[in-house]
């Protein structure tokens, strides 16, 4: 299987980053490659520990956030 195609509910994301990225309708781990760290922050719900759980595991998964443009 594809890590971009895994389900977010699949990975070992805390119950409170799940909640979080359900109320933001994300699904997929690939849908949060397409964030940047901004847009993360920008959440609703999202915390400093929340982003860096999402990152790790994006990381576990050889997968990260989108650069931000400058």
């Amino acid at each position: 299987m594809n890590n971009q195609s895994l389900k977010v509910t699949d990975l070992d994301f805390s119950v409170g980053c799940l909640n979080v990225l359900k109320m933001n309708n994300i699904e997929y781990l690939e849908e949060l490659t397409h964030c940047s760290l901004l847009d993360l922050a920008n959440f609703k719900g999202m915390s400093r520990q929340t982003i860096y759980q999402i990152i790790k595991i994006l990381n576990d998964n050889d997968l990260s956030l989108q650069e931000q443009a400058l």
